[in-house]
């Protein structure tokens, strides 16, 4: 027990012993009847005893209380006086996500959040310290109440970069952990209210988060915060939504028609009849738009296929539409942006064109690259520092050149190159090297001569260094037999080695991942028939570099030489970034000559190895066209290349997109800055975005779409959120009621006794001072 109540129920026999001590002796009366005088003396007795108990029981109440007033007690109540005087620290989250944008009673779900939110503003205690949190922008700070007003009025619209309510919960806890009042004055004991106006959708809610969203409200100083969920969502929402748009792949040959296929889903009544969607799509906003029908039944979804033919090169975008909009908006558009594109790029750099004939070819007969065959003379250095290439673009016309920055090609080539440290002073080494260092992708195929000292002098980009030539035919001990499932029976290792593909770690390269499918089918011939090389480099890999695959040429994995290798090249101020990627390959594929073959690689009978390994090769460095995307969701970081050829810095790219305005609309190129990196807020609003350089001629774009789940309605279980906000804590709005008395009842906070009980002190004092005066007066 407390030492102060101890104390007091000691000090409560003070007045026992205090009347003892001043007990009064009955006042005698001489009358001549005995008889009237005993009973005079009984009723006299018994008016002082009634007297002592009542002052006594007086005196003892005032020293309890006297006592319960310096233990200061306190009582919970469960009543939140906004019109109170005391401030209330108050944290008011916004869910702003799309799915707030339905419409029910005239009024979109997000409309009636703000308007129950001034409701509560209004009802607050002057300077009680608010935070505004916006689901979309997780940014809250402490303000007063005019100034959230102001911050509730900017939140006129949904966004499509909004975090769950959870995120917003975690900020809201981090803020009441340090409550800053704008007038500076004392605020840790203010109470606290957490006020969330939000659908409950599911898409709106992370309930995975609740466990550490609860140790950080436990961590909050008293008084806890108290919470308030405004639901503001509909029990019975019908909705038909665009799902999704599809292409694979996103980058098509011109002359290519371009195929997309469009989720439609109905939600609603199982029972209703089904929904009859008419579905426009309108390319590049031009023109007619195209129309297709399909009948959703509710509950359900289902493809709808679009096909657009006679596309020029160049970036294209499609805006996808419910030809009758329903009650949520945001769903029934959706935005799709591909290319229908050239070739990609090869520039192969040899000493003799003649022998980039076979190279040349197998690139062309893909058709998925395009390949310019030059001398290592044709690469110039211009002002600046800038390597240009100088070619003839019509072989018809060999003396009308142009010439082009070399960063314009996607990939380059050092085919049969003797030596690329010439000429001394202006080495093609010295021209390649910042090329590579600009995110640029190098392959290094080797002639019959080679300079050791000159492939040396690139030794912070080589993957390792030439040694010597291996001849399988003299190699000993001899290199094990080769087998292959069309083989009929193993063949001799001296007359030439395979690639070594049985070990699925090295399938796992993305260079070789094919290989595991193709495996898989049995009858694919680059499989079936694998080809052979019997001369090829020995090389010393780098410290830097790394083995793709390496020949059958020994038992022990750690005697096989390499087949293929790779270095990447780091950026100088951050090595964990990747700039620039060098493959080396140790085998020629120039052309060979009848006299000094070192592979069957260019054989065209009984397999496509000729034109399979080239296109491997090259789509490793410079990504397969599957894999390109131009379409993200809202709020994602999107990346932009710039163009290859290289941007001067300073220059300018212009935005054009969604609520993209003022500076936003313009983005300032660095010092030799190869992509753009767009976030949030740029990339919170559903829609098709350009991006050009005008000087450039150059023009790119992306789209952005809500995340399909937004259209998911179904709101989260009642019990899930009130696991961490507590009990009764989420509140279903009806339109009539006042948000004050909704709120009122849920939220608790302390009530302080002590003025009360020492008010009661003063006054008990007083009437026992009155009443002791009464009794103790005396009688003349």
């Amino acid at each position: 027990m407390n030492a102060i109540l101890l104390a007091g129920a000691a000090l409560v026999g003070l007045p026992i012993l205090l009347h003892l001590i001043m007990k009064q002796e009955p006042k005698r009366l001489s009358f001549p009847a005995f008889r009237f005088l005993t009973q005079k003396l009984k009723t006299n007795q018994r008016k002082l005893r009634l007297r002592h108990f009542v002052l006594l029981a007086l005196r003892m109440l005032l020293i309890a209380l006297f006592c319960l007033a310096l233990y200061q007690p306190t009582l919970l109540s469960e009543r939140l006086n906004l019109r109170g005087e005391q401030p209330v620290a108050v944290v008011i989250v916004i869910d702003t996500s799309p799915s707030m944008g339905y419409i029910a009673n005239d009024k979109s779900r997000l409309e009636e959040a703000r308007k129950r939110a001034f409701e509560l503003l209004d009802e607050l205690p002057e300077k009680s310290p608010v935070a505004i949190i916006d689901t979309a922008d997780l940014n809250g700070y402490w303000v007063d109440i005019s100034e959230a007003r102001k911050q509730l009025e900017k939140l006129d619209r949904p966004r499509g970069g909004s975090q769950p309510v959870s995120s917003a919960l975690a900020v809201a806890y981090q803020l009441l952990s340090k409550i800053e009042s704008p007038d500076g004055e004392e605020t840790d004991q203010l109470p606290k209210l957490v006020a969330v106006f939000t659908d409950r959708a599911a898409a709106s809610w992370d309930v995975g988060r609740n466990d550490d969203l609860a140790k950080m409200r436990d961590k909050i100083a008293e008084p806890k915060p108290g919470h308030a969920i405004v639901d503001l969502g509909i029990d019975q929402p019908v909705n038909v939504a665009i799902l999704g748009s599809e292409m694979k792949p996103q980058v098509i040959a011109a002359n290519q028609p371009a195929l997309v296929t469009v989720t439609i889903a109905a939600s609603g009544a199982t029972d209703a009849p089904p929904a009859d969607v008419t579905v426009l799509a309108r390319v590049d906003g031009t023109g007619n738009p195209e129309r297709r029908q399909v009948v959703v039944p509710y509950g359900q979804s289902r493809p709808v296929s679009f096909e657009f033919q006679n596309l020029k090169p160049g970036v294209h975008q499609v805006e996808f539409s419910l030809a009758a909009p329903d009650k949520l908006m945001f769903d029934n558009t959706r935005f799709l942006t591909f290319q229908v594109g050239e070739a990609r790029r090869i520039l192969t750099i040899t000493d003799d064109p003649g022998s980039a004939v076979f190279w040349q070819l197998a690139h062309q007969a893909k058709g998925e690259f395009g390949c310019l065959v030059v001398t290592p003379s044709d690469i110039q250095t211009r002002d600046g520092g800038r390597t240009e290439v100088e070619f003839a673009p019509n072989p018809d016309k060999p003396n009308e050149r142009i010439s082009e920055n070399i960063r314009a090609f996607d990939a380059v080539c050092l085919l049969n190159v003797e030596n690329p440290n010439e000429p001394a002073g202006n080495t093609l080494w010295d021209k390649l090297r910042p090329y590579v260092e600009s995110n640029g992708r190098l392959i290094i195929i080797p002639g019959s001569r080679v300079s050791l000292e000159g492939y040396a002098a690139a030794d912070d980009l080589m993957p390792g260094a030439f040694k010597s030539i291996i001849d399988t035919r003299k190699l000993e001990p001899p290199p094990p037999k080769q087998s292959a499932p069309g083989w009929d029976e193993p063949r001799e290792g001296r007359n030439g080695v395979t690639w070594y593909l049985n070990d699925d770690r090295v399938l796992q390269h993305p260079m070789l991942k094919p290989f595991q499918e193709w495996q898989k089918q049995g009858n694919v011939d680059v499989v079936k028939y694998p080809r052979r090389a019997w001369k090829y480099w020995d090389i010393q890999k780098a410290p830097q570099g790394s083995v793709i695959v390496a020949y059958h040429d020994a038992e022990a994995p750690a005697e096989r030489r390499p087949a293929v290798l790779e270095r990447t090249i780091s950026d100088f101020n951050d090595p964990t970034k990747v700039k620039g990627k060098v493959v080396l390959l140790t085998t020629r594929l120039d052309v060979p000559t009848e006299d000094d073959r070192w592979n069957d690689y260019w054989d065209l009978e009984g397999s496509t190895w000729h034109t399979v390994f080239p296109w491997l090769l090259v789509r490793y460095l410079l990504g397969d066209t599957a894999d390109a995307n131009f379409n993200f969701q809202t709020g994602q970081m999107v990346p932009v290349p710039l163009p290859k050829g290289g941007v001067p810095r300073g220059t300018r790219v212009v935005i054009d997109g969604p609520d993209i305005v003022g500076s936003d609309a313009l983005i300032e190129v660095g010092d030799k800055q190869t992509e753009l990196r767009l976030g949030p807020p740029r990339t919170n609003q559903p829609g098709n975005y350009l991006l050009s350089v005008e000087s450039l001629k150059w023009r790119d774009g992306f789209s952005l779409n809500v995340p399909a789940d937004e259209s998911t309605l179904d709101k989260v279980p009642v019990e899930a959120i009130e696991s961490l906000t507590g009990k009764d804590t989420v509140l279903p709005i009806d339109r009539n009621l006042r948000l004050r008395d909704a709120i009122a009842a849920k939220f608790s906070q302390p009530l302080d006794l002590f003025p009360w009980l020492l008010i009661a002190v003063l006054m008990l004092l007083a009437l026992e001072g009155l009443v002791a005066n009464r009794f103790y007066r005396k009688v003349r």
